[in-house]
């Protein structure tokens, strides 16, 4: 029953391939489009720089400057604090490869790196304001409130679900390090440039990997215009496949209201889309890590911005502002 399951999807999807070549070119130009234009530009730095910072250790030069408090909200170690940082400046899916990256290298134990991963793999905050809030819900102004309440949900979620989590070191305030750890790795390695280059390599592995998955999800948001579906049923659906071609649609659906449309963008955002989910699970290839921490965490939060972002103490303004 599985593979009927498994298969009759991937028989439809081969057949919509040959015989409807032009959806497939325009799916398949945008989602390039979009990963040349944004993905690569805006991740490929930052995953080289991360893979080195993690490869040499010198991240830990970093984690004075946010440790301290991080470490006494979520009682994770100072490596974690350092994934938590990444999680939230430079979106998806870097968060989950960090995580992935630390765990593999023994820097935290599986254990912390589950915990972080339900709540540190966001949608980067320049995504966030430029293209959501000012671009597709038409905001004259940064909306403040809609930005702290969008950030603050999974820190929230972190805080709260950090009982649930016991890894060694973390419930007795000392923030010991994980058990196993070697001690030669909290030592520093020498950067030289067999280092670099694997470090550029892996980068340029993952970002080629994450255009793939971006590529495939446009061209299917593509042939779910072949359905007889209306506007919003189309624009819900494309949010749940691609985060990008989702919110896009949502934003323009003229039969939503301002304070729903609203809501749908930022569930759009906060659950990140089944291309997401896919690059998740890419990152963590290698690692003891399971994709399901991540998913129940993503539909946790994208449940709960639908619900919070239409309090009615917080309503939209018109034009979808708060």
């Amino acid at each position: 029953m599985k593979k009927i399951l498994f298969i009759v999807p991937v028989i439809a999807f081969l057949v919509l391939l040959f015989s409807h070549p032009g959806d497939v070119a325009s799916g398949c130009t945008r989602g390039l489009t979009l990963w040349y234009t944004a993905v690569l530009p805006s991740l490929l730095p930052f995953m080289i720089v991360s893979n080195l910072l993690v490869a040499t250790g010198m991240f830990r030069y970093l984690n004075p400057f946010y440790a301290p408090v991080l470490k006494r909200i979520f009682r994770i170690s100072e490596e974690g604090c350092y994934a938590v940082v990444v999680g939230f400046l430079c979106g998806f899916p870097m968060g989950a490869k960090v995580i992935g990256d630390l765990v593999q290298k023994r820097q935290i134990s599986a254990a912390e790196g589950s915990y972080l991963l339900g709540f540190c793999n966001n949608v980067s905050p320049a995504f966030f304001l430029n293209y959501i809030c000012l671009s597709k819900l038409g905001c004259r102004s940064v909306p403040w409130k809609l930005v702290l309440l969008f950030y603050g949900l999974p820190l929230a979620y972190g805080f709260f679900t950090r009982p649930l989590y016991h890894f060694p070191g973390s419930d007795s305030g000392s923030f010991a390090p994980a058990a196993g750890r070697e001690k030669k790795q909290a030592s520093l390695h020498r950067l030289d440039f067999p280092m670099l280059d694997a470090c550029m390599m892996v980068g340029f592995s993952t970002i080629t990997r994450l255009g793939g998955y971006i590529m495939l999800f446009t061209i299917l948001v593509q042939f779910l215009k072949l359905l007889p579906l209306s506007p919003s049923l189309l624009a819900l659906l494309s949010g749940v496949l691609e985060i990008s071609c989702g919110i896009d649609q949502i934003a323009s659906a003229a039969s939503f209201s301002p304070a729903v449309r609203t809501a749908l963008v930022c569930t759009c955002a906060a659950w990140g889309g089944a291309c997401i989910c896919a690059q998740t699970k890419s990152v963590l290839a290698g690692t003891p890590l399971s994709v399901r921490t991540w998913l129940r965490g993503r539909i946790t939060l994208a449940l709960l911005a639908f619900l919070l972002v239409q309090l009615p103490a917080a309503a939209p303004v018109p034009y979808g502002c708060w």
